[in-house]
């Protein structure tokens, strides 16, 4: 006689009693999901432009862009951070081509050179000022790529495996990835001493 089970369900190994299998948990409202990475989403968008101006505007573009596309997308708890993430590193990508246009148009039709980016200030937290302002000088001395990959890791906090998941590459790629971009960045700190 074969057993039929609802969807979902195995047959338990010791009991013999069909039990649900395991889901992951479905993506919380997206008033959870803001509360939850706002914080985190931010830090990324102000580890790539060095402004915190720009950096809450991207934010908040890019929380817009989330929750004009949050009802459509096939997500869950796991892999909405790395969803907001990839939507965030194409609003700074779309930053950086319309800073550089806009650069190039004040050279070309007025003569004018753009204004150096102005960095972060860094509220409540003076004696981290300068080293935090030395970083982020260090970090314009990067390409986009190991602004990024610093930028998910340590300013957004995620592990090696959303890292990898957000670029497009396997855990071990990003964890390589990783390490070369903070070299780079550590000599660019000790030149700039």
């Amino acid at each position: 006689m074969v057993s039929r089970f609802a969807a979902g369900e195995t047959l338990s190994v010791t009991s013999g009693v069909p039990v649900p299998e395991e889901t992951t948990p479905p993506c919380p409202p997206f008033d959870e999901v803001y509360e939850s990475h706002a914080a985190r989403v931010f830090r990324y968008c102000l580890s790539q432009v060095s402004n915190r101006s720009d950096a809450e505007d991207l934010a908040a573009d890019v929380f817009t862009a989330a929750y004009r596309a949050y009802a459509a997308a096939d997500l869950t708890a796991a892999t909405v951070l790395p969803w907001l993430l990839r939507i965030a590193r194409n609003a700074v990508i779309d930053h950086r081509r319309r800073h550089t246009r806009r650069s190039a148009l004040l050279s070309r039709f007025f003569g004018v050179q753009s204004e150096a980016d102005p960095t972060v200030n860094v509220e409540g937290e003076v004696v981290f000022r300068d080293e935090v302002t030395r970083a982020l000088a260090a970090m314009r001395n990067l390409s986009d790529k190991d602004r990024t990959i610093i930028g998910l890791r340590i300013a957004a906090g995620l592990p090696y495996a959303e890292v990898g998941e957000v670029l497009g590459i396997s855990e071990h790629a990003a964890t390589m990835a990783t390490r070369r971009a903070l070299v780079k960045l550590r000599r660019h700190l000790e030149v700039s001493r």
